[in-house]
């Protein structure tokens, strides 16, 4: 058996920028095990594994896979599959955007395909609503694991700390002071990984503000319980990040709010994540996207 594969770069629109990930169009015949055994063999931090399904509540089925285990939800990777199938030709429209439906472990959710002159312009994913878990009550512990002290975790002229947050995927919103806090983060893996299992996260997301009106936010985000060190793009964790700013009065918002979350930068592949916030009677309404650029396909054998 045989299996057309492709890497795409996602947030970015330039080839070794953005996070790169795995997507498989084709799963017949690919059970759980071979799905895991695809994504290790890529050595990319998440693989899509995509199936079209001809019923009225969604239109593909889709899951993630780590090179260790299955996952509810990746942003970056979802960008990536929707950038093949739209790139490919299995999902055309004569207008500018085009709305579809995805069936993921976090639910059913629509991803917006934007076009510009036939070709794909950009992709925006809803998440889940996004869902405050925990406050972080030892920050101590949790800035020493990052290489920090406490007094670099928050933000200025904010009284602000750690908290877990979900819009699919659970981490940790970890603010610190500044940029050049940010660049010295250093977290002892092995450490971070065992607190990330113990608080049942994903990992840990900082962030810091780059421009005083606080709508552009660089991040790093760390997850070695899943296998992933560092990684350059994260849709989920900005996502939640977005929902953590909004709830803790840091960014206000009336109608929509836009955000643009630069991640990648002190990886060498820069990415740049759009979140985009609305609100309604139900609260809030949290999509990210960006752009994306296919950067290898070819054939696996199996």
């Amino acid at each position: 058996m045989e299996k057309i594969i492709y890497q795409v770069d996602s947030f970015t629109d330039t080839v070794f920028g953005g996070n790169p990930a795995g997507v498989v169009l084709d799963t017949e015949g690919l059970d759980k095990n071979k799905m895991i055994n695809i994504s290790k063999e890529m050595a990319l931090s998440e693989t899509a594994f995509v199936k079209k399904v001809n019923g009225k509540e969604f239109d593909y089925e889709i899951r993630f896979f780590t090179p260790t285990e299955e996952i509810e939800l990746c942003g970056h990777a979802t960008i990536a599959a929707f950038f093949v199938l739209a790139k490919e030709g299995l999902i055309e429209s004569v207008d500018e955007k085009i709305v579809v439906k995805q069936k993921t472990l976090a639910g059913v959710l629509p991803v917006e395909i934007y076009f510009k002159e036939n070709k794909v312009e950009k992709i925006m994913m809803t998440q889940k609503r996004p869902e405050f878990i925990f406050d972080v009550g030892n920050v101590d512990e949790i800035a020493n694991i990052m290489g920090l002290n406490i007094c670099d975790v928050g933000l200025e002229k904010f009284e602000i700390l750690p908290m877990a947050y979900s819009t699919g995927l659970v981490d940790i919103i970890f603010p610190v002071k500044n940029i050049d806090t940010l660049k010295k983060v250093k977290p002892d893996f092995e450490k971070l990984k065992n607190y990330s299992i113990k608080h049942n996260v994903v990992g840990v997301h900082a962030f810091t503000f780059k421009d005083y009106d606080r709508r552009i936010v660089s991040c790093r985000n760390f997850a070695p319980a899943f296998g992933i060190n560092e990684e350059a793009a994260t849709g989920t964790s900005n996502g939640a990040l977005a929902a953590y700013l909004i709830n803790n009065d840091i960014i206000n918002i009336k109608q929509k709010v836009d955000i643009i979350c630069q991640q990648g930068y002190f990886m060498k592949r820069p990415s740049q994540i759009h979140v985009e916030i609305n609100k309604d009677s139900e609260g809030l309404i949290v999509k990210v996207g960006g752009r994306a650029v296919l950067a290898m396909k070819g054939k696996i054998y199996l």
